[in-house]
């Protein structure tokens, strides 16, 4: 066995049936496993599923909340490939395309990009993810990705290696200074840019996107997800200092699959985009900045190099909310050491 399909829930059965029905049939279908760990606290959700199937772990951890479900199958998962998926979305096997191979994988790929359907709240698909990640080196891996998001990161939901995706998981939630529901975007593009991820249409992942189809939705998620982690109300104006702090500091740290020169390319043809495409938004609106990251900026663009550009965007983390600079230096320092 391969693959496990790893589910963490909140949802009461009624809920969540329908999701665990079709990861359940997809797993029997494809010598997989299903592991759900469930925070629930519904007694027959329980009764329901310990016993359901051999396919099917049921575990529940004694605290509540994303982290703590996740950790638990972190903790069990023990095949080679995982694939994360919510108890409110849904998986297939696909009618007419045959499934990759996952032992047929080339060592060097992170794992493979499933169909995924992204579907409104009325259970509409408004859009399909069906692309590879097939790129020679980490920047355009991350550039493939970003051009193919399409304004949700769904492709989150893919096929990877479990050790690699374990492993910047826990370093993650062991010392990012933030810890934000906004952060899946960083993750996701580190892990894109660690390896290539073919296509595969033989498995179809169906993404509930209700609580981000419609601007007002996405507005007050947002909003949420910065109150939660401690930002200030103006957070979105720094969304992309945020996204490049995120991906420099966990895809450059010590336990990254990257080698020196896929560094290098990451930091020069991925993140200084990012970097300056903030640093252009900021000259475009100058009265929604301070001075000082309006002086930053020049600085950073006045021909600094990698080095030079992730340490005036760290020294303008303070400029969003006082103290953050120090945190993430302390964050970047943890990832250098190892």
């Amino acid at each position: 066995m391969l693959l496990s399909v790893l589910m963490p829930s909140n949802r009461n059965l009624a809920a969540s049936k329908r999701s665990i029905e079709t990861a359940l049939a997809y797993c029997e279908k494809q010598d997989a496993l299903l592991v759900v760990s469930d925070n629930s606290r519904d007694p027959e959700k329980r009764r329901l599923l310990e016993k359901a199937s051999p396919r099917l772990r049921y575990i529940v951890p004694e605290a509540d909340g994303i982290e703590a479900n996740l950790e638990n199958l972190f903790a069990v998962a023990e095949t080679e490939f995982i694939l994360m998926i919510g108890d409110d979305d849904e998986l297939f096997v696909s009618p007419k395309d045959k499934p990759i191979d996952l032992a047929s994988l080339n060592p060097g790929h992170m794992g493979v990009r499933p169909l995924i359907a992204v579907a409104n709240s009325e259970g509409k698909v408004i859009r399909l993810k069906d692309f590879g990640i097939m790129d020679d080196t980490p920047s355009a891996r991350v550039m493939t990705y970003n051009e193919n998001a399409k304004g949700d990161n769904a492709a989150y939901y893919s096929i990877f290696r479990r050790k690699p995706f374990v492993d910047l998981h826990r370093f993650f939630f062991a010392h990012h200074p933030l810890k934000g529901g906004y952060c899946d975007w960083a993750l996701a593009t580190a892990l894109f840019a660690a390896g290539k991820m073919p296509y595969d249409p033989g498995t179809i992942f169906k993404y509930n996107h209700h609580r981000w189809d419609r601007r007002d939705k996405i507005d007050e998620r947002m909003q949420s997800m910065y109150a939660e982690a401690g930002l200030p109300a103006n957070a979105d104006r720094f969304s992309l200092l945020l996204l490049y702090l995120d991906l420099m500091i966990m895809a450059l740290r010590a336990g990254s699959l990257l080698d020196e020169a896929g560094k290098r390319d990451l930091a020069q043809n991925a993140g200084w985009p990012i970097l300056a495409n903030f640093c252009g938004k900021v000259a475009a609106a100058p009265d929604a900045y301070s001075t000082q990251t309006m002086a930053l900026c020049r600085r950073i663009g006045s021909g600094a190099d990698a080095d030079g550009q992730l340490d005036g965007a760290l020294e303008m983390a303070d400029q969003l909310l006082p103290g953050l600079s120090a945190r993430y230096r302390a964050f970047q320092r943890i990832s250098l050491a190892g």
